[in-house]
């Protein structure tokens, strides 16, 4: 198995509208899982790794992600220290470290889509993505054909990217990964509720212009709220009842003050004759796979980016 390169084309400011999975576009490169198995009971998660295909820096100011009926989420991260997940580019890891996130703990996130179907964001004016010259970056995608999801034809994720002039960005996106792994939900418990922190650590505001918010079937209420060093919690901007379709807010214009970040909270219930780990009372405790784990995953879009991006974990 192999991940594909589809093609690239010259930067520009006006791309087209939508994506074609059988044609790339001029706008920059797409980048493809192609199409894979699914089986009835089981979950797959397999993680795709690619380089960016460009000798130069360049500026990405839209990410447009399709994906077939099933997907439990799609993740897009920049490789960075290597632990025991790799791969070359075009290289394919399926199953075994591609489910162990400390792989990922410093790996800036790029985009993340939790549905199916077709997501299409264009940046705010002014704004985009820098990718450095033959970047590696990593696709991990999960889906699900079991009792919380079905995957009626198989899994399949398409991402383009679309490039603008350097001269039209004034500011670089940042992105924030934070979760939260002191999780156990017990049958028979109602509205329990995690919350934690992610500071971003920036000696400048920000603004954040996305957010999302994710956990598995138990989950019932995902909050985010923007958090002062000096003041604590503030407003919140995010709320999601939805587990398996969570909305994902792109025109979002929320202030971080300098050294602050965010507050998220995760709300789960847990039926009495449900079972998670057996070996722990039934509980369900943190990891990826959704019949009998939990996650408690916030995904933040903002700029400027400073030095680095965040990840919380």
């Amino acid at each position: 198995m192999s991940a594909a390169l589809i093609g690239c084309g010259p930067e520009t400011d006006d791309p087209p509208a939508g994506i074609d999975l059988t044609k790339p576009s001029k706008a920059g490169w797409q980048v493809t899982t192609g199409d894979f198995q699914v089986p009835q009971g089981e979950e797959v998660q397999d993680c795709y790794f690619y380089d960016v295909p460009f000798d130069e820096p360049v500026w990405v100011k839209r990410i447009a992600i399709k994906q077939n009926e099933g997907s439990h989420h799609m993740n897009a991260f920049r490789v960075r220290t290597i632990q025991k997940l790799d791969g070359k580019p075009g290289d394919v890891v399926v199953g075994d470290e591609c489910w162990n996130s400390p792989n990922w703990a410093d790996w800036p996130l790029i985009m993340n889509s939790q549905t199916g179907g077709e997501t299409d964001w264009t940046l705010p004016e002014g704004v985009a993505m820098r990718f450095e010259p033959l970047e590696k970056i990593m696709i991990q995608t999960h889906y699900v054909n079991a009792s919380t999801q079905k995957t009626p034809v198989g899994g399949n994720v398409l991402m383009e990217f679309y490039r603008t002039p350097e001269p039209e960005v004034e500011h670089e996106l940042g992105t924030a990964f934070a979760t939260n792994q002191s999780l156990r939900i017990c049958p028979g418990e109602k509205d329990k509720r995690y919350e934690a922190t992610c500071r971003f650590g920036r000696d400048e505001p920000v603004t954040l212009i996305g957010a999302n918010g994710h956990f598995h079937s138990r989950g019932r209420k995902f909050t985010i709220n923007d958090f002062d060093p000096f003041e604590g919690k503030g407003k919140q901007f995010y709320e999601s009842k939805s587990w398996d379709d969570p909305p994902m807010l792109r025109d979002l214009n929320v202030k971080i003050p300098a050294k602050g970040g965010i507050s998220y909270a995760c709300e789960f219930t847990a039926p009495q004759d449900t079972c998670g780990d057996p070996d722990d009372d039934c509980c369900f405790t943190f990891g990826g796979f959704v019949e009998y784990q939990e996650h408690c995953n916030a995904f933040v879009y903002f700029y400027p980016r400073g030095n680095t991006d965040i990840a919380c974990f």
